[in-house]
């Protein structure tokens, strides 16, 4: 494996937009235990978040592959909470996309497999079944 070198963030610690909507920053605490912020073009963000969506999901594969039991308990990631939820249909009809607004109001969709869908809605009865206190309100578009 390549040995993988460069300045090491232990977390992240702010972000923002400039004023005029143009910039968005990140701050970064560094192993060092200083701070450095970042600043992007706001038409960067989706070349940003699609960069990191891929170098996750290639580590995210090697680490199930390095030990296939972690993948089986979800490789331990962080839950979003959801606050709505809609579902649509991909523009080619063979997939659903899964729009969620998180908690703290960021829109995020994904997009689930025809293949996926029939696994994914009898997991989704029998949670809603198990689910204590299950008659609240509705939030499913």
């Amino acid at each position: 494996m390549a040995k993988v070198t460069g300045v090491a963030i232990a977390d992240i610690t702010g972000s923002g937009w400039s004023d005029d909507g143009r910039h968005i920053w990140i701050t970064h605490r560094l192993s060092d235990g200083s701070e450095y912020r970042l600043i992007y073009p706001c038409e960067a963000a989706g070349y940003l978040l699609s960069t990191i969506r891929y170098v996750a999901r290639s580590a995210y594969w090697q680490l199930a592959c390095d030990d296939p039991g972690d993948a089986a308990d979800g490789m331990n990631t962080d839950i979003i909470a959801a606050k709505e939820v809609r579902v649509g249909t991909a523009p080619d009809g063979n997939a659903a996309i899964l729009h969620f607004t998180t908690a703290d109001d960021v829109p995020m969709a994904v997009e689930i497999p025809a293949a996926c869908l029939e696994e994914l809605a009898t997991a989704l009865l029998r949670v809603r079944e198990n689910a204590p206190g299950r008659r609240g309100k509705q939030r499913l578009h």
